[in-house]
């Protein structure tokens, strides 16, 4: 039975049955990992267990799917990121909004996008990349169309006339980033977290990150908005999300429970050393950030001429 103290900031365990996580990605991506974070922190400190579950596909929609058709003897949480918004707006003929299907409890631990090249490109900043761009063709590599990273460079793009760069999509940032080091591609844009080992070791270069602020695991590499150019309007974020049909109450206990298991010292440590911003943001705040996104997002989409299935 669930708990009837739903107090948010309650750290009681909310069910009896172990909670499921459905992650809409395949293991080891970012939403995994945060996922897991989690998951570790709610059972050990906070004694609710959680069973971790992955089911790839469809930008989200497939785990959004056990989610809601989850029964109440079986709390379940989607666990997804941007492409679950974006996604609605890309294909609309997929039938799926999350305001009508789902409730945003959380959002746990926001990845910067970087910008990365190979190595031997003779740049060294986004400037620089941009004058070369202007004299030969260039392509760069992303984790898919209508991905955040995608969506960086073509924002990017949308502000600098005359340039065009050749979009090539991947399956994910693992085969994106071994294409640019490779020379496959000689850009790529992913979230910091896959892309800082590789930096670090210098197999990659980093010449700009696409959020408010420099990314503390990579202090030397300027913003967007200070190298010169338009900042990305939104970050990528890890979303925790359940039914619509979850009384408010329980919606909140949940956020609140994800909310503490986040603020464990040991998720801060583990988040802040794989390239994590050690931020979360409750039920209220996150659905209005995801309410200014659609809006956001929906322009840009429609001004690169993404929108399919209609």
């Amino acid at each position: 039975m669930l708990s009837n103290a739903l107090d948010p900031t309650n750290a009681q365990p909310i069910s009896s049955q172990p909670i499921r996580f459905e992650v809409a990605f395949a293991p080891g991506g970012g939403a995994d990992v945060v996922a897991r974070i989690i998951a570790d922190q709610m059972s050990s400190s906070l004694g609710q267990t959680v069973v971790v579950e992955n089911r790839p596909g469809a930008a989200g929609v497939i785990a959004a799917r056990q989610v809601t058709g989850a029964g109440p003897e079986t709390p379940s949480v989607l666990v997804a990121s941007n492409p679950l918004l974006i996604n609605q707006i890309i294909r609309p003929d997929t039938d799926f909004e999350i305001a009508k299907e789902l409730i945003p409890v959380a959002s746990v631990a926001p990845q910067p996008i970087v910008i990365v090249c190979n190595p031997k490109l003779p740049v060294n900043s986004l400037k620089e990349l941009m004058d070369l761009a202007r004299t030969r063709d260039l392509n760069y590599g992303t984790t898919g169309t209508g991905s955040l990273s995608h969506l960086a460079v073509a924002y990017l793009l949308m502000s600098q006339p005359g340039i065009k760069m050749q979009h090539i999509p991947f399956t994910g940032a693992s085969p994106a980033l071994t294409a640019v080091m490779a020379g496959q591609v000689e850009v790529g844009s992913s979230t910091v977290p896959p892309a800082l080992p590789l930096i670090k070791a210098g197999k990659l270069k980093a010449l700009a990150v696409a959020s408010a602020e420099r990314s503390a695991m990579l202090p030397d590499v300027p913003t967007f908005a200070q190298a010169g150019f338009p900042p990305l309007p939104a970050p990528a974020w890890t979303g925790f999300f359940v039914s619509a049909k979850t009384p408010r109450a329980m919606a909140l206990q949940i956020s609140g429970m994800i909310l503490k298991a986040a603020a464990q010292p040991e998720a801060q440590a583990k988040f802040a050393q794989l390239g994590f911003e050690p931020k979360s943001y409750g039920l209220d705040e996150f659905s209005r950030q995801l309410a200014g996104e659609l809006q956001i997002w929906t322009e840009v989409v429609k001004k690169l001429n993404l929108v399919r299935g209609q």
